[in-house]
Parts: structure tokens; C-alpha cells; sequence
């Protein structure tokens, strides 16, 4: 395909809301993509759809069909990955969910910022990303920034910020083809947390992260998303995080072992990045104190005041 943008979209059971996202796409401002569709194995009409949207649209969307006993968003999103480095020249990819809707103009603004941030870097490996919109299933506007929504700070690139807690929303995400070959070098996704986590980490070492402040996507809610969006600052939030509850202590159990793919995948990270990699995975050979002292030391802060204070206290 000769088209400069790959989308790649991952659906499993996706039949109420694909169309919509699929709508959203062909009213894109910009028309130099191509959208490449795999199905997780869906039970409803999801499939059905997507090959309907092919037979009209031959040469904008290609259902392709990738056989794996694996299943599950990230390994939908990293066989996409793989299947577009692999058959296409591509030089952009953006990543999208089957239950969102795109703002006409969100492939041109990321585009264009994904541009601007070549010239400025003078570098191939940058990853772009955005704020969204946070919508009800009925696309009732629940938050106007995702980013407020789940007090985040987009400022933070370093790797010992990313590598605690990630910042970067993948279905608004544009990478580079370099940044995403950069990502390959990993060879078992079943490894890290998830796919997007593992790009924003990529990029932070060996590229550049962009942010676009600007909403270009309605992010639904529903009740089965993959990954939804809390109210951060919400009391029950407060509550739920400081009440004994285990999600703080096994996130972090998992951005450790993160940290330990990422430094036995790479043997080209700068000296700085690697020193403050390899103190955070060493993390829980230490006591509580000894982890107190290396979170504060080596600014492995998550974002947000009730998220580090949760940090601190289920270390």
C-alpha cells in the first residue's frame, strides 16, 4: 500500500460501536491513510462489519487475517505492528480502539505535529500523542481532557517517570516507522505490561515524546473497556487507592519487571537511562525503607499527589 499513514485498528466483539469508529475515520480531513483491521476471534457480527467497510472501501481498509493461540489487545496491536513493518511502507502508524470516535481532524493535527517535531529534532524516532475527550456510551461528554481527567502530566518524558507510570494514551498515538522498528527489537510481548507503555518507553530512551494539547478523540466508556478512564481526583478514587487496595503495589510490581525486559532487550540505552533503569528493577531486592529512599532518590514518582502518596505507602 502506497498510503503514508498505516491505522491499525484491534476489534474483538466490537459489533455497537465499530461502525462508528470506522465512519469517523473516512471523515478524516486528512486521506493519506490506510486502516488495517485485525479481529481477535469475535463471537458477534464484529468481523461481518469490518469486511463490509473492505468490499466499500478497497482501497482505504484491508481486514487482515493473522492467525495466533494468543489473545488480547496487546498482542492484537503488536501482530498489526508486525504485519504493517512487515508489508507496507508505511512511514507513520497510529493505533485506534473499535469503540471510540475520531475528531475530523485528528490525523491532520497529529500529522502535523509528528512534522514539526521531525524538523525539530532532527531525529525519525518520535512518538506523538494527544488528549481525548472523555464521553459516555452515548458520547455525552463526561471530562473535556482526559489528561485533567486522570491528572497527568504529558511534560514528563524522562525515563524515570515513563518507566513508573505511563502518560501516553495509545489510540491517540501517531509513532514514526523508525521508533516503531526501534520497539521490535523486543522479541516476546507476553513480557511487558502493554504495548503502548512499552512505545512511550522506546521513545523516551531513544527518541522524542510529543504532546498535542488538544483533544482529538471521544473516548468512550462503557463498562468494557479494555483500559477506562478514572476520575483521578474523584473521592471514591481517593478512597479506593488508600484503603489497602492492591492496585498500586501490583502496577508497580509490574513496571519493575518491565524495566528488567527493557534493559536485558537493549544494550544500546545512554549511560544515564540505563543507571536509573537498573536501580528501579532492583527495586524489590530492597526493604521497604531501602525502597522508600530509591523512589525518592531517583524521582520514580507516578502523577498526581494521591497517586504518590499511594506509591509510598504500598511500596
Amino acid at each position: 500500500m502506497s498510503q503514508q499513514i498505516a491505522i491499525l485498528l484491534a476489534s474483538y466483539n466490537g459489533e455497537q460501536f465499530i461502525r462508528e469508529q470506522i465512519d469517523s475515520i473516512l471523515s478524516q480531513s486528512c486521506t493519506n491513510w490506510h486502516l488495517y483491521i485485525r479481529d481477535d476471534n469475535s463471537s458477534d457480527d464484529t468481523l461481518l462489519i469490518e469486511h463490509e467497510y473492505e468490499s466499500r472501501y478497497p482501497q482505504q481498509i484491508t481486514v487482515v487475517d493473522i492467525p495466533s493461540v494468543e489473545r488480547g489487545a496487546k498482542h492484537n496491536f503488536w501482530l498489526l505492528s508486525q504485519y504493517v513493518l512487515k508489508e507496507t511502507d508505511a512511514a507513520y502508524i497510529m493505533f485506534c480502539d473499535q469503540d471510540d470516535v475520531w475528531i475530523q481532524s485528528k490525523i491532520e493535527d497529529t500529522f502535523s505535529a509528528m512534522k514539526s517535531a521531525e524538523q525539530k529534532f532532527q531525529d525519525r524516532r518520535i512518538l506523538v500523542h494527544t488528549d481525548l475527550k472523555v464521553v459516555d456510551r452515548n458520547l455525552k461528554v463526561l471530562g473535556n481532557s482526559f489528561i485533567k481527567y486522570r491528572a497527568l502530566n504529558p511534560s514528563y518524558t524522562e525515563i524515570n517517570r515513563i518507566v513508573v507510570q505511563n502518560n501516553v494514551t495509545g489510540c491517540t498515538t501517531m509513532l514514526s516507522r523508525d521508533l516503531l522498528g526501534k520497539a521490535f527489537e523486543l522479541e516476546d510481548v507476553g513480557e511487558i505490561a502493554m504495548h503502548d507503555w512499552w512505545f512511550s518507553l522506546v521513545a523516551s530512551v531513544f527518541g522524542h515524546i510529543v504532546f498535542v494539547n488538544k483533544p482529538t478523540i471521544l473516548y468512550r466508556q462503557h463498562g468494557d473497556n479494555v483500559v477506562g478512564a478514572t476520575k483521578v481526583n474523584s473521592l471514591s478514587f481517593i478512597l479506593k487507592r488508600l484503603s489497602g487496595n492492591n492496585h498500586i503495589k501490583k502496577t508497580l510490581h509490574m513496571a519493575v519487571d518491565q524495566a528488567k525486559v527493557f534493559l536485558n532487550t537493549y544494550q544500546d540505552i545512554p549511560l544515564d537511562d540505563r543507571s536509573s533503569l537498573e536501580s528501579f528493577a532492583k527495586l524489590y531486592e530492597y526493604s521497604k525503607i531501602q525502597r522508600i529512599l530509591t523512589l525518592s532518590k531517583g524521582h520514580y514518582w507516578k502523577q498526581g499527589p494521591i497517586q504518590i502518596i499511594g506509591e509510598y505507602i504500598f511500596i
